[in-house]
């Protein structure tokens, strides 16, 4: 025996309770950090979409704005950034279909969106699909995203076939790589989806 007692005191009971404590609400910070909060506006739109005509959608897209913008959890300040997000995440889900499917069936919800943000704004909602497909806050993962990546021509040529997106804007968007920078898209998915693009638009060429 070497007479030290190795039952815990009250005090040293209450110094345990407090780190239980500590550690207890770190894991709570964490699983919140886990779960990127989404603007409220999202929703809004999203509801509304359904009920609206195109040029009513466009309308509401412009009266919420962009101020103080959340995109996948960090605040957005730049505006085609924030307003092509709201747009992609309010209009796009693909739970109902491929991507492609899914760009069809709101394509003139998305054109009217796209004309209403001026200058810039398709090659924005492209950017806005990478970053639905390949931000790290992203929900879509796994058999979905993969396909959505491997068709992402397709999209391309929903998007481009029923006008929502200009050939100059598709253009823009495919010869930068780092359009999808403000949605943390890695260097690699910017490449493999531009790749994409660059076949799309050869098959445009080659039509001509």
């Amino acid at each position: 025996k070497t007479g030290v007692s190795r039952r815990p005191t009250l005090q040293s009971r209450a110094g345990l309770s407090a780190a239980l404590h500590h550690v207890q609400a770190a894991v709570s910070m964490s699983d919140e950090e886990d779960e990127a909060e989404e603007d409220w506006r999202i929703a809004k739109l999203f509801a509304a979409a359904d009920k609206s005509s195109p040029e009513e959608f466009a309308a509401l897209v412009d009266k919420v704005g962009t101020k103080d913008a959340i995109v996948f959890g960090g605040v957005m300040m730049d505006q085609p950034t924030a307003r092509a997000h709201f747009v992609v995440l309010a209009l796009v889900d693909l739970d109902d279909g491929s991507l492609a499917d899914c760009l069809g069936t709101r394509r003139a919800l998305l054109k009217a969106a796209v004309a209403a943000g001026g200058a810039g704004a398709g090659s924005a909602l492209i950017a806005a699909l990478e970053g639905l497909l390949c931000s790290p806050s992203t929900a879509v993962e796994g058999e979905a995203r993969e396909s959505a990546m491997s068709s992402f021509d397709e999209a391309l040529k929903v998007l481009w076939e029923y006008e929502v997106v200009s050939e100059d804007e598709l253009r823009a968007w495919q010869a930068d790589e780092r359009a999808g920078r403000n949605y943390q898209v890695s260097s690699a998915d910017a490449i493999r989806l531009h790749e994409k693009g660059r076949e799309f638009l050869e098959w445009v060429d080659e039509g001509e």
